[in-house]
This record gives structure tokens, C-alpha cells and sequence, in this order.
């Protein structure tokens, strides 16, 4: 009979087990222990509690199995004070160092964050198999202790114990958070060599460590090697592509990397997995990379589909992937669809309104947050003071500043320096830039000095303009566009002997040439542009773009400023491009209004940030031609509509 409750409690069937239990002549030690063990494993540990109190209040002594299996339920039911007088009894009758009643009890501790426990109640074990090692394995890693987690795993082996599944996917987790590859690599070949390589979670989890590490040859030929997957997998796989295309030598290598990410998604849907919130965020983050609207709008589709729209994480996903495409009308109306909102979707939306030059609906937004008792942060007052920036708002920006120190005690970062300099610079108030400079409690950077540079060289403040270089050249830029920039400012002066200080330090900091490069994408097809390649989409492309430049230099206001300061480098080994050479982002958008539809937004990203005059020119061409142009440089994306920008007209400083 007591083999029947154990038949039907495997079964799931309590109710049976628990008739059969009740029909019982006699109750021995055993069949409490096979009833209270049915309903821990069918998640009624409640219940299991209630029968180890009814047990020993009929006079039965529990065994050490018994005490095991009623910590387990105090474990799941998370009552460390049932724990705890279990554990008395354990000592009272002196088996607290059995390794099943040591094993739980570890197990218990750690679950109520006690780890000084959980160690102890390890340490009295007398016998310590493979479950009580993982236990207290798992027990540092569950409470962020993963060295000592690592320390207790290389005594274990030193023990001679054999880890199983558990302990190896545990030590992985660890690996992981300590970025600690070549403890990892020696787990991966001891899984191996004990046989685990086949195991799913043990493969997943040597991956994600691989990925995590930045070793993605190694994770891309596991994961090809893989016959089964999981949802865990192909999520992995698909952040994992995402890191790639932040690592990536050039952006056409990262968007390569991103298409392969749909490719995994897409595998995703069609192999029978249902994609989690991580899938969804995953890919939305990787369409947001790419600059792919029409891959994204499908995600979103999908996300309501399954019910997934309202997720916090999906949902401000959702909107960052909008902003980043352009398209802040989008993100609004996924902001608005987010049922919880957290801090991190209310900042993503007051920065997406400052991107796109919506200042008020980003102050609003901001006023609306506080009203719903949400504490800003300091990343929150970057996207206000951005956003006062754009409009030139400058007591309204300082007002923002003084109450983020005084109400909220957030100390500035060069964050929030750097928008209020970049307001500065653009008013053309330079010297209102410099005392704040001087109020900053750490030097400036890179950054800021060449947000000033830029000012300095628009407004023909020559001898500032040489100050501000020589603090740049102090930092050793290591940005090729700034250092191009201090070339052509030393050249224009004649400042030969600055010319090759410049240059040497180029050469000793290996900084490339500037290669200037367009693409765009349509229909899934990717088409990329540079300025010497005449012959690549044929002459009717770039007639057209010569009727553009003759309608742009008819409107009044436009001015073309082409500037080839990015071709310095080219010129100093001797090549010699022709003198109507075009920048690549009008090769793009000319070949974009001849192959796309009248309506339809033209999306071009640009692998450096462009110059005034092509600035200039897609004002004047989304003018002409009533058509929204979307160019995603390496600084800012600008949105031309109308002659406008939303840049707020940035393009005065390039």
C-alpha cells in the first residue's frame, strides 16, 4: 500500500495518494516520508509541512530522509523558522552532520539568503557527495559570491568528487559573471572529458560564456554544432550577434552581423519555440543597430500577437527601436502601450523626444514622471538637459542642473557637462562654454574639446580655436575624425610644425584613414556607396544627382560648403580623387528617390558624421522634394523634414 502512495504521487495524483495513505493499517516511518516526498514534488509543500506535524505528533520518529524532505518543503515555502526548529531537532538528535539533512539544510539557507549558514551546515556534513558540493556551489553563486563559489568547485575535484550537470553549469554561471575565460575554457574540456559535452545546458552555458567574453568564433561553432536547441540557445545566440555588431572593425560588418541575428530569429519561429521577452528585446535591440524599420514594425506585430506588447522590457525596447529608426511618432505610441512603466521607459522616452528635437514633449514628459512619483536619475537629466539644448534653453537648462544637484543630490558626470557646453557652442556663446568647463571637478574630454573646436573654427575664433587644440593634442585623440579636424585648422594657418604632430600621432596611435561610406537598404537588399565608385549604379543615378544640386542651389538659403577634409589621408598616399567627387550620402539618397516609392522614407546610415554641406543639401532636397530623409551618421541621427532638421540645426558645427 505504502507502493501505491508512491505510484500515485509520481503520477500527480494527491487525492488518490492520500486515500490510499488513509486506509493504511498501520503508518510506519516510510509511508509518511513517501507522502510528505509526493506532495513536495507535486508543489503542495504546505501540505507536506502539515503531514511532518501530524507525523510526529502520532509518535512516529522521523529518519534523516525524513528531515530532508520536510526542509525541502520549508525551502520551497521559504519559512527559514520552520527551518530552523527542524534543524534543532536534526541536533538534538545529533544527525545534522548526515548528508541528506546537511544537504537540505544548505539549500534552506541559501533560498533565505543566510550563505554564512548555508557554509556551516555544509562544513558539518561528515560524508559530502556531489549534491552537497553543487548546493554549496550554487549557494555562492545565487548570493554574488562566485569566487569562493570557484574555490569551493576546485576542493571538490581536489576531493575527488565527480561533478554532475548541475555543478558544471553552476561553476559556468560563475565564469560568466567573473568574465573568468580561462577557468571557463578548463570546465569546458573537463565537461568533455567527463562526457557532458552532449548536454544542452552544459553546451548553453559554455556558449553564453564564449559570447560573454567576446570569443564568438568559438560560440558561433558550438552553436553550429548543435543538433538540439532550446529557447535559451538561439536567445543567447541572438545577443550574442548583437554584441558582435557593437564589436564589429565597420559598420557594414555590423549590420552582416545583425542580418544574421534575424536569420537566428527567424529560425527561432519556425523551429517551434514560442520567443520570450529576451527574444523580443534581443532582436528589437539588434533592428535598432541595424536602422531596420520594416524587420522591426514585424517584431512589434508579433509581440502583440502573443501578448508580449505590455512587458516593460519588450515595450521599452519597442521604443528605443523607434527612436533609433526615426521614427519618434512610433516610439510615443509605444511608450503609451506600456502598461508598468519603470524608470528606464520613461527615460528612454524623454531622451528619444530630445534625439528627435521634441523639446517640450520631452520637458512634459519629464514633469509627468515626477508627478508619478518616479525618481529621476542621472541618466534621465542627460535627455532633459539634452533636450533644452537643442532648443537653446538655457535658463530652463540651468534651472534642470541646480535642481538635479540640490533636490535629487545627483552629482554631475561629464554627461551632463557635455550638454550644457554643446548649448553653449551652438548659441555661439564660447565663453559662457569655457567657466563652465572651469566649474567641472575633473578635466574635460575628448569629446568636449572637440564640441569646442568645432565652435571656435564656425565662428572664426582663430587663437581660441588653437588653445582648445592644443589640450586636444594633450589627450592624444584617438578619434580620426578630430584629429582630421585639428589637420585641416593647422593647414589653414600654415602651422606646418603642429601639421606633423598631428600626423605622427596618428601614426602612433594606428589611427586609419576615413573611408566615407553610405548605405541603404531596400527590400531586404543592402546598397552601399563611396565617392570614387562612379561606374557602380551607372550614369542615370548620377545625372539625377546633378539635377538635384542644381534645384538645391536654387533655393534661397542653401549653401554648398563640401568639405574634404576626410580625404587628407588619401592624399598623402598619393591618390588623387576627381574634383566633383560627391560624398557617399548623396549617392545614397539619390539612388533611394529613384528606386523607392513616392512616400516612403529614405534611410541611410553613413559610417562618419556627415559635413555642412551635405548637411545643407538634405535640407534643401527633403524641401524640394516633400520627402522625409532619415541619416544616421556616427555622432546623432538627423531627420530632415521640410528643410528642417532635428538635429536643431547641429550641422552649423561640422
Amino acid at each position: 500500500m505504502t507502493f501505491l502512495v508512491n505510484v500515485y504521487a509520481k503520477c500527480g495524483s494527491m487525492e488518490n495518494a492520500q486515500k490510499v495513505f488513509n486506509k493504511l493499517p498501520r503508518r510506519n516511518v516510510v509511508a509518511w516520508t513517501t507522502l510528505m516526498t509526493g506532495y513536495v514534488h507535486n508543489d503542495q509543500s504546505d501540505v507536506a509541512i502539515s503531514v511532518f506535524q501530524e507525523m510526529l505528533e502520532f509518535g512516529s520518529f522521523p529518519t534523516n530522509y525524513t528531515l530532508g524532505i520536510a526542509l525541502n518543503a520549508c525551502s520551497a515555502i521559504n519559512s527559514v523558522e520552520l527551518g530552523k526548529q527542524i534543524h534543532v531537532y536534526s541536533i538534538k538528535y545529533h544527525i545534522d552532520h548526515d548528508t541528506s539533512v546537511g544537504n537540505s539544510l544548505c539549500s534552506l539557507y541559501s533560498k533565505c539568503a543566510n550563505l554564512d549558514s548555508a557554509i556551516k551546515a555544509f562544513l558539518k556534513i561528515g560524508e559530502k557527495n556531489v549534491v552537497s558540493w553543487t548546493a554549496v556551489i550554487c549557494a555562492c553563486g545565487d548570493h554574488s559570491k562566485a569566487l569562493k563559489g570557484l574555490r569551493f568547485f576546485t576542493e571538490m575535484l581536489a576531493d575527488n568528487v565527480e561533478p554532475n550537470e548541475f555543478t558544471l553549469t553552476s561553476v559556468l554561471s560563475m565564469c560568466c559573471t567573473m568574465l573568468s575565460l580561462s577557468f571557463g575554457v578548463q570546465v569546458h574540456c573537463l565537461s568533455i572529458k567527463l562526457g557532458y559535452e552532449p548536454n544542452l545546458r552544459i553546451r548553453n552555458s559554455i556558449m553564453y560564456l564564449y559570447l560573454r567574453c567576446g570569443r564568438f568564433g568559438e560560440a558561433l561553432r558550438l552553436f553550429n554544432g548543435m543538433e538540439d536547441m532550446s529557447l535559451v540557445t538561439m536567445n543567447s545566440i541572438i545577443a550574442g550577434y548583437g554584441e558582435m555588431m557593437e564589436l564589429a572593425k565597420d559598420d557594414l560588418s555590423a549590420y552582416c552581423n545583425g542580418t544574421e541575428a534575424l536569420n537566428v530569429f527567424s529560425k527561432l519561429n519556425n523551429s517551434g519555440f514560442k520567443p520570450d521577452i529576451y527574444s523580443f528585446s534581443s532582436i528589437l535591440t539588434v533592428c535598432s543597430k541595424m536602422f531596420a524599420l520594416e524587420q522591426g514594425e514585424q517584431v512589434h506585430a508579433q509581440t502583440l500577437k502573443t501578448g508580449h506588447l505590455s512587458d516593460m522590457i519588450v515595450g521599452t525596447a519597442l521604443v528605443n527601436m523607434y527612436n533609433k529608426c526615426g521614427s519618434i511618432e512610433r516610439a510615443s505610441k509605444a511608450f503609451r502601450e506600456i502598461s508598468a512603466r519603470t524608470l528606464i521607459s520613461w527615460t528612454s522616452m524623454i531622451a528619444a523626444f530630445a534625439q528627435n528635437g521634441q523639446t517640450q514633449q520631452a520637458l512634459q514628459l519629464f514633469e509627468d514622471m515626477r508627478l508619478m512619483g518616479v525618481r529621476p536619475n542621472q541618466v534621465t537629466f542627460v535627455g532633459v538637459l539634452s533636450a533644452c539644448a537643442h532648443a537653446g534653453m538655457v535658463n530652463e537648462a540651468l534651472g534642470y542642473f541646480e535642481t538635479m544637484q540640490k533636490d535629487f543630490k545627483i552629482k554631475p558626470v561629464m554627461d551632463h557637462y557635455s550638454c550644457l557646453i554643446d548649448m553653449f557652442v551652438r548659441l555661439g556663446l564660447l565663453n559662457e562654454a569655457f567657466v563652465m568647463i572651469k566649474k567641472m571637478d575633473f578635466p574635460p574630454n575628448e569629446s568636449i574639446w572637440s564640441l569646442l573646436l568645432a565652435g571656435c573654427k564656425r565662428d572664426g575664433k582663430t587663437e581660441l580655436g588653437f588653445y582648445v587644440a592644443e589640450k586636444l593634442l594633450e589627450l592624444k585623440p584617438k578619434n580620426t575624425e578630430t584629429c582630421l579636424l585639428l589637420l585641416n585648422m593647422y593647414k589653414s594657418a600654415d602651422r606646418w610644425e603642429d601639421v606633423s604632430k598631428v600626423q605622427e600621432l596618428m601614426k602612433e596611435k594606428r589611427l586609419k584613414k576615413l573611408m566615407d561610406w553610405s548605405w541603404i537598404s531596400i527590400h531586404d537588399k543592402v546598397y552601399s556607396f563611396k565617392p570614387d565608385e562612379r561606374q557602380a549604379y551607372g550614369a542615370e543615378m548620377y545625372d539625377y544627382l546633378d539635377q538635384l544640386l542644381d534645384k538645391a542651389k536654387s533655393l534661397v538659403g542653401y549653401q554648398s560648403l563640401e568639405s574634404f577634409e576626410l580625404l587628407e589621408v588619401e592624399e598623402e598616399e598619393g591618390k588623387t580623387l576627381p574634383s566633383n567627387v560627391q560624398h557617399s550620402e548623396k549617392l545614397a539618397v539619390a539612388f533611394g528617390l529613384l528606386n523607392m516609392p513616392n512616400a516612403a522614407p529614405i534611410r541611410i546610415i553613413k559610417n562618419i558624421s556627415m559635413c555642412r554641406g551635405c548637411h545643407n543639401f538634405m535640407k534643401a532636397i527633403s524641401s524640394l522634394n516633400a520627402r522625409e530623409i532619415i541619416v544616421r551618421d556616427s555622432k546623432r541621427l538627423h531627420k530632415f523634414v521640410n528643410g528642417q532638421c532635428s538635429c536643431g540645426d547641429y550641422g552649423g558645427l561640422l
